[in-house]
């Protein structure tokens, strides 16, 4: 059973699925709660449409769906319990990505949705233009970690995120997330290793870091983990030195480096 202790409160929380009991619908009512913040740069609603498979003709509904806030893309949201088959699953976001998005009734049903769920007008030309140009991209949302979920739906190029919910005794709630949530990029840089030095990369390009710890140091978001790094410069060009004993960062892969709106960094694959 997973918990987590909350120092400042001498607390412990326990994880509610392994003390407690709630349905699909009560864990998409408390992911509702917290979508500003799940997904600052989007705009995210219910989405209760049929989509039919263009392949096998099945028909689902998602649960909810989301719009980039500079409407560039869009995607819906299956919320799941880990304790379904993976079967389950795939059958049902195999129908949201090879679904068919009738543009012109899809985007009078999203517009009516953000103007209630949102409080935002948008104009139909602009979300017709988007559905009719854009394939939207499928998001899973479970409350536990489910290892043979993973690999499948990176195979399907279905994004699975987790929302775990903590208790305490005294009837409060805390979150943890992790996986593949949306990131909108701010800023960003090409990275590439120091000829010479393992441990250090070079930022390419015009990227100011403006979240840095003391002694120059930033923490960095690489594969859902925090590393952290010193910022130095050396001859005009900017670099990073990571304080640990192995560069995480394959000398094989070209990386990129971003910011998002809150100034928090990521590695991300080129």
């Amino acid at each position: 059973m997973s918990r987590v202790l909350i120092p400042v409160e001498g607390k412990w929380y326990d994880e509610l699925k392994a003390v407690g009991y709630y349905g699909e619908s009560e864990l998409e009512r408390v992911i509702r709660q917290h979508l500003r913040s799940l997904f600052p740069d989007f705009f995210v609603f219910p989405f209760k449409r049929d989509v039919v498979s263009k392949s096998t003709s099945d028909k689902n509904r998602p649960d909810l769906a989301m719009v980039r806030k500079d409407f560039c893309a869009w995607g819906v949201i299956e919320v799941e319990l880990s304790e379904h088959s993976l079967n389950h699953v795939l059958e049902q976001t195999s129908c949201f990505a090879d679904g068919t998005y009738n543009a012109p009734a899809m985007a009078e049903y999203i517009r009516r949705q953000m103007k209630r769920h949102c409080k935002k007008s948008v104009s139909l030309r602009r979300l017709h233009s988007l559905i009719a140009d854009e394939r939207p991209t499928v998001l899973v949302i479970a409350d536990s970690h489910v290892s043979s979920w993973q690999q499948k739906l990176e195979e399907e190029n279905i994004d699975l995120c987790i929302f775990q919910i903590f208790k305490n005794t005294g009837g409060r709630y805390i979150y943890r997330i992790l996986g593949d949530y949306p990131i909108v990029p701010f800023r960003e840089a090409h990275c590439r290793r120091h000829a010479s030095l393992d441990n250090v990369v070079e930022v390419v390009g015009n990227f100011e870091f403006t979240n840095l710890r003391k002694n120059k140091q930033v923490d960095v978001v690489f594969d859902a983990i925090l590393t952290r790094w010193a910022v130095f410069v050396d001859q005009g060009k900017n670099y990073l030195q990571f304080l640990g004993k192995v560069n995480p960062l394959s000398p094989n892969v070209t990386y990129g480096l971003f910011a998002d709106r809150a100034n928090k960094y990521y590695f991300k694959i080129n």
